[in-house]
């Protein structure tokens, strides 16, 4: 790792596109105060309910540096607040985001589309596991192939079985030997 770091060519990279500027929660639609609560003028308030019933699909921000997210908010008196944070604080800044929703702020997160750092709206998820390997029994095409023919004999197990009885004849007779050349007599007479 640390010798790709040290390798790393920054000229023959090419150049770094962090997308274009993107809305990740927006909080706007949280509504318009009540007439009793706002403290706008008319004309504010007309013109943010307008925005607001025409879906606000946008908002301008010229000045925003990539690598850093903008927390924009309006306040009750109907004035605009902005900070930007960097990317890593994003976690903070989404917490934030929510603190301000619940109070009435009507808040907006926004930062570049290619830097979205919250996974659950297509930001970058962690690579995923590697796939298990599990290994199958092996199969064949037909029984013939492996020896699992229709024959008699023709299958492992008839093949070990004639081996056996073979095996168990051998020795039946080496012991009537043995016996006959023991006692002198036939087995079968002895009984």
């Amino acid at each position: 790792m640390a010798a790709n770091i040290n390798n790393f060519d920054g000229g023959a990279a090419g150049k770094y596109d962090p997308g274009f500027i993107k809305i990740f929660w927006d909080g706007r639609q949280a509504g318009i105060p009540a007439p009793s609560d706002d403290k706008m003028s008319y004309y504010q308030s007309y013109y943010i309910a307008g925005l607001y019933k025409l879906g606000w699909p946008s908002y301008h921000t010229p000045d925003l540096e990539p690598g850093k997210l903008r927390l924009v908010w309006y306040t009750h008196a109907g004035s605009e607040g902005t900070r930007d944070y960097p990317l890593w604080n994003a976690y903070t800044v989404k917490d934030m985001f929510d603190s301000l929703y619940t109070e009435g702020f009507r808040p907006m997160l926004m930062g570049f589309s290619n830097e979205n750092p919250y996974r659950e709206i297509g930001g970058s998820d962690p690579p995923p596991e590697p796939k298990k390997v599990i290994p199958r029994a092996a199969k064949s095409v037909s029984g013939s192939y492996s020896g699992h023919g229709g024959k008699l004999g023709a299958n492992p197990h008839d093949r070990v079985m004639a081996i056996i009885e073979k095996e168990e004849e051998r020795e039946a007779k080496e012991k009537r030997a043995l016996f006959e050349k023991l006692h002198g007599v036939d087995e079968g007479e002895a009984v």
